[in-house]
């Protein structure tokens, strides 16, 4: 297997054989509605799942798959190596890089109310906000349990962090299911470092009519804004493990 190189050499038709590829970062993006990346960890063969714009070094190329490292990010799979089928490769790594960091504003409105979800068919009580973001706006809320396990978020300015993980364990399928065709993307949640603090709160901003002290878009046609939105923002600082602001008020 020839040493990784600044200059491609040519292809032959020898079996197993292996080129060098142009070193290069390359930034991920989505196959599906999903929203999750699957790249397959080496040499162990495992999935892997990468959300976009998640940057990478090329490796290699050899036997029909192209080789890389998973170069930032707030995953588990930062560091690693990986590598996809090459034609699904030039599908989804792309040369367009983040942009500047996000600012969402997130401002409480009124005190909580009762109120039924037509979607869960359940009743809560909803600290209401409204989020301000990219010239728009969508009501959220910030607490539906309360007896002291979940708080609403506090004033402050926060960190929006990266995606973490698929988070389609907390099933938010009815959401998507009630609107066919409109939302996407609803298990990709973006974590929430609150002011003071170090790394995910476990508070997160995600699609929903049920918030454990997170910001849950309860207009769900709303969420595709804010996806897309925060998705391609990075923070310069925290190699990728950050979005943007998140500055809350009452």
């Amino acid at each position: 297997m020839p040493v990784l190189t600044n200059n491609r050499t040519s292809s032959n038709n020898q079996p197993n054989s292996s080129h060098a590829v142009t070193v290069a970062t390359k930034y991920s993006r989505r196959p599906n509605d999903s929203g999750w990346l699957k790249i397959r960890q080496e040499p162990s063969g495992k999935d892997a799942f990468l959300c976009e714009y998640t940057k990478v070094t090329m490796l290699k190329e050899k036997n029909g798959r192209t080789y890389f490292k998973v170069a930032d990010g707030n995953s588990s799979w930062v560091g690693i190596e990986a590598s996809m089928a090459t034609e699904n490769a030039e599908k989804y790594l792309s040369d367009v890089a983040p942009k500047a960091p996000a600012t969402m504003n997130v401002k409480y409105h009124g005190n909580p109310v009762s109120t039924r979800s037509e979607i869960r068919g359940d009743t809560n009580k909803q600290q209401w906000a409204i989020a301000s973001f990219d010239g728009k706006t969508a009501k959220v809320t910030l607490n539906s349990v309360w007896g002291g396990e979940y708080t609403p978020l506090p004033p402050g300015t926060h960190r929006i962090m990266a995606p973490d993980q698929s988070h389609a364990n907390i099933s938010t399928a009815g959401y998507k299911a009630a609107h066919p065709g409109r939302v996407r993307c609803n298990d990709v949640w973006f974590p929430i470092e609150v002011e003071g603090t170090t790394g995910n709160s476990s508070r997160y901003i995600h699609i929903g009519h049920l918030s454990e002290g997170c910001v849950t878009f309860y207009e769900l046609l709303k969420w595709n804004d804010i996806y897309d939105y925060l998705i391609d923002k990075r923070m310069k600082e925290g190699k990728g493990k950050y979005i943007g602001k998140l500055i809350v008020e009452k």
